[in-house]
């Protein structure tokens, strides 16, 4: 994470991060195959499930996820890991990072979830509504960098999807007759 945030993903090498750690490059290599595989580890650790809660409010936890696409995208060693990853595919789809699809598999059973009880539309993608919740975050963090975590920008995202996908509630009908005008 230092040198990332230090050197940039470039210049983050297996031969560095081996030197930084204290151990040897081939031991290194033993657990991540590549350089990619170590940074998704490292940066988004992505073998733990802090990014997705299930409180049973719908509200806090896309706050929650929010807040996390904020905070891992939003500090120096994860703007240079994602700028890295993408600039090694730069005309497609980025290979390394279907190593999230775990993570994103978890958010998905959420939202999935949400709209199986009624809490989001029945008519929402929720692969497109992934992308609603990591896309502003990056966006932010494009152009604020590190000031882009707060908590102004989970409140302004969360109620800004929230807002787009809440299910709406029934209409009510008010039927004004001759007597209520008088």
């Amino acid at each position: 994470m230092e040198l990332l945030a230090e050197r940039g993903y470039a210049a983050t090498t297996l031969t560095a991060v081996a030197a930084r750690a204290g151990t040897t490059t081939p031991s290194i290599y033993r657990r991540w195959p590549s350089k990619a595989d170590l940074v998704l580890d490292a940066v988004f650790r992505l073998d733990r499930s802090e990014i997705v809660a299930a409180t049973g409010d719908l509200e806090r936890d896309i706050s929650l996820m929010v807040r996390w696409a904020l905070e891992k995208f939003g500090q120096p060693a994860g703007r240079a890991a994602f700028a890295g990853l993408v600039a090694e595919s730069p005309t497609g789809p980025v290979p390394r990072l279907e190593r999230m699809a775990g993570m994103w598999q978890q958010v998905s059973d959420r939202l999935t979830d949400a709209i199986s009880s009624g809490e989001l539309r029945p008519d929402l993608d929720v692969g497109q509504l992934l992308s609603v919740l990591v896309g502003p975050a990056l966006m932010a963090v494009v152009l604020e960098g590190e000031a882009a975590v707060s908590d102004r920008n989970v409140e302004l995202f969360t109620q800004l999807v929230l807002r787009g996908v809440a299910a709406a509630p029934p209409p009510t009908t008010t039927r004004t007759t001759e007597k209520d005008r008088r």
